[in-house]
């Protein structure tokens, strides 16, 4: 069977990203999102997070300020040992959202999640295929011919993105950790 994208690609920064309402346009964009952070954040805990370079500029300081610092949905922040660092979003408000997200049933998002997607993605190259993961039944005739496949299959199947894959979704990052030299008094 013919696939229409060869690798994988990051179901949470197409699906959960956009619910945190950061217009794009912007130059300074996340390197990716996660799901869960190797060892610290399991994908259950509903948490989002987001990589960044980080800089010391004034664009990207006040991006920060408003958009990640200043985001509703904003946890924390962990500074790694390369420059990058992670900003945590708490989606507990997003349980429903989250949950669908990691059975793969994109298209069982709500109309308010959906909203929040394709407004963040219209004009975008991709915006098709977003709303085609969305909205699959308007598209199964169309990926039928695309990938070859008899339709009553992808209606089977029911959705035309991938499911999540935990593993690729799970980060792995070293964190930058402060090191305090303690003397040491001789008393002998």
């Amino acid at each position: 069977m013919k696939t229409l994208y060869n690798e994988y690609f990051q179901k949470s920064r197409i699906f959960l990203y956009p619910a945190l309402q950061i217009k794009r346009g912007s130059s300074i964009t996340p390197i990716q999102t996660y799901v869960s952070w190797k060892d610290n954040i399991k994908y259950g805990d509903k948490r989002l997070v987001a990589l960044y370079h980080l800089r010391d500029d004034k664009e990207y300081k006040l991006f920060e300020k408003s958009n990640l610092l200043g985001n509703k949905l904003f946890e924390s922040f962990i500074e790694g040992v390369d420059g990058r660092g992670i900003y945590v979003f708490n989606m507990e408000l997003l349980k429903e959202s989250w949950d669908i997200f990691l059975r793969g049933k994109y298209s069982k998002l709500s109309t308010a999640h959906k909203k929040l997607i394709t407004d963040f993605y219209r004009g975008s190259p991709n915006f098709s295929f977003i709303e085609s993961y969305l909205n699959p039944t308007k598209y199964y005739t169309l990926y039928s011919n695309l990938l070859g496949v008899e339709e009553k299959i992808l209606k089977e199947v029911g959705e035309l993105a991938d499911p999540t894959d935990l593993d690729k979704e799970t980060l792995e990052f070293s964190v930058k950790s402060i090191e305090f030299e303690t003397s040491k008094s001789n008393t002998n």
